[in-house]
């Protein structure tokens, strides 16, 4: 018997490579589309699409609603999402991006989640540059005076952040120059976190150290962890549309999107 050349081994079956095209459009929608609207969106002829959609209805991967003609995702095309969600490690997820950050953008990154007492470090990345900023696993970060904790402030439900709210805001109105005042200010911080989907931290635990922090969603739209990249203000690059910015952000919704958060709003922390 003759040995399979290489080219043998690597030629894919193409009529599944289109099906697979058709489902990842009907994904990118969304919502329940109609059969020009899926067909636009997997730049394919309709009448093309139609012939996939018979087998897929079979199959249970799309199912059609018969009072308006659109298409969906059908159980087995949920089932098939479950189990993928199932078999995930996000925290572990999240760790396998740091390398990635921590090498494009030069600059050391890490994972947070929220603990019993906060925002708290469960892996992290130096950079070739490390950053004396005494950041380490299990390392607390303070829910107004950091990156980190105000992005868990502005996505978490407000039962989860109030007792240690309470205890930084009443901390602060003893501090001089403080430039949190109350909960008006608090209120204004979470606006614009929810309005950029990105946190940016000036000088905000440590001077001289400035950050951004993203969160990452599960399916349900609520946040599973943060991920933080820092460095010296010299080197840092603090714009919204910097590269640093552009990196992270991009990073957190690409976790998102791999845990299941597509389309729909996530959990609103206040």
């Amino acid at each position: 018997m003759g040995t399979r050349s290489s080219s043998d081994r690597t030629t894919g079956v193409g009529s599944v490579e289109v099906g697979l095209r058709i489902v990842k459009a009907m994904v990118s929608l969304g919502q329940p589309a109609a059969l020009s609207e899926v067909a636009d969106a997997a730049k394919m002829h309709p009448a093309k699409v139609r012939r996939y959609m018979v087998s897929f209805i079979r199959g249970g991967l799309i199912k059609q609603h018969p009072e308006t003609g659109r298409y969906d995702l059908g159980p087995y095309g949920l089932d098939f999402s479950l189990a993928y969600l199932e078999r995930l490690d996000a925290h572990k997820l999240g760790i396998s991006v740091l390398n990635t950050l921590v090498e494009q953008l030069k600059e050391s990154a890490f994972v947070a989640v929220w603990g019993t007492s906060g925002a708290t470090v469960i892996n992290w990345q130096a950079s070739r540059q490390p950053v004396y900023a005494s950041t380490r696993i299990g390392t607390v970060f303070p829910l107004l005076a950091s990156s980190t904790g105000r992005t868990f402030l502005a996505y978490l439900p407000p039962a989860d952040t109030e007792p240690l709210l309470k205890r930084e805001l009443k901390a602060l109105a003893k501090t001089p120059n403080a430039t949190i005042k109350g909960r008006k200010d608090v209120d204004q911080i979470v606006s614009e976190i929810r309005a950029r989907g990105l946190t940016r931290g000036v000088g905000l635990r440590l001077p001289g150290i400035n950050s951004f922090s993203a969160p990452v969603f599960d399916r349900h739209g609520t946040i599973t962890f943060t991920l933080t990249v820092f460095g010296y203000e010299d080197t840092f690059d603090c714009s919204w549309d910097g590269q640093i910015a552009v990196t992270l952000k991009s990073a957190a919704q690409m976790l998102s999107h791999q845990l299941g958060y597509f389309h729909h709003k996530a959990t609103p922390g206040r």
